[in-house]
């Protein structure tokens, strides 16, 4: 986000200072296709097109009333939900990354979202912070965990599927090192 530093007026603190800017990659994870979601994915698809098939050829050729006649389509949510689990989520993904800017101060871990009409900018105090992770990797990631929780999202047994962080950035070691000083200086301040 190469925004220019008067845009942060208002937002920033008076001694808070940009330390880094930058975007996550674009590109699709093809790793996230390794995920239980994607054999329910060939699950679905494959089971809407047989469906959609087989309704099909049954009224095909016949002079069949209105209700009859629409039957295949009966199965089309069924595919969208299969192509979803399938490997739209990744596009998704990709899709969301294209649209998200990340901005670290001396003080605050910003994420900032323009997507579906809509702008959202996300703050997340570095004092808040109970751990930072680092994930190795091209590009790699910078986990934050808050305390109580906040910034997870659970899964329908409870299980995280997704941290609150910088995903999937260049240079990552270097905003993990970034992001420890100061909070540590900012902890020793509080205590």
């Amino acid at each position: 986000m190469s925004a220019p530093a008067n845009s942060w007026s208002g937002i920033l603190a008076p001694d808070e200072d940009i330390l880094w800017q930058g975007q996550p990659h674009t590109a699709i994870n093809w790793r996230g296709l390794i995920n239980p979601l994607t054999l329910m994915g060939v699950f679905f698809t494959g089971f809407s097109l047989f469906w959609i098939g087989m309704a099909f050829a049954m009224t095909a050729n016949t002079d069949a009333p209105f209700p009859f006649n629409v039957f295949p389509l009966f199965g089309l949510p069924f595919l969208a939900i299969g192509l979803w689990m399938l490997g739209g989520r990744l596009v998704m993904d990709a899709w969301l990354r294209g649209r998200t800017w990340y901005t670290l101060t001396s003080q605050t871990a910003f994420i900032a979202r323009n997507a579906f009409g809509k702008k959202t900018l996300e703050s997340w105090p570095l004092q808040d912070m109970d751990r930072i992770v680092w994930e190795e990797g091209d590009p790699g990631s910078v986990i934050f965990h808050m305390k109580g929780g906040a910034g997870v999202q659970h899964g329908n047994n409870g299980t995280p599927i997704r941290f609150l962080g910088f995903h999937q950035i260049d240079d990552s070691q270097r905003v993990y090192s970034l992001m420890r000083r100061p909070r540590r200086e900012l902890r020793e301040t509080q205590a």
